[in-house]
């Protein structure tokens, strides 16, 4: 089944802090999904804490993309 949308992507080589802020919202993402309830400290911080930290991370991606947006190209696909 064709696939229709838009594709951006990085002309050259893809950003250094794009690759590390990408790798740490993976980690964020499999720590939510994986850790068990906490009932105190640093755990527990995280625990109330990843949505925002998910959120944030997401929001520094867009900024890198806006900050290199003369090397990142866009294709319209029919």
């Amino acid at each position: 089944m064709p696939v229709a949308g838009n594709k951006f992507y990085f002309v050259g080589k893809v950003p250094l802090p794009f690759c590390v802020l990408l790798c740490l919202l993976f980690v964020n993402t499999i720590l939510m999904l994986l850790l068990p309830k906490a009932t105190g400290g640093t755990l527990r911080w995280y625990e109330d804490n990843s949505i925002t930290i998910q959120f944030v991370l997401l929001a520094l991606l867009a900024v890198i993309v806006l900050i290199f947006r003369k090397r990142v190209h866009y294709i319209r696909r029919k």
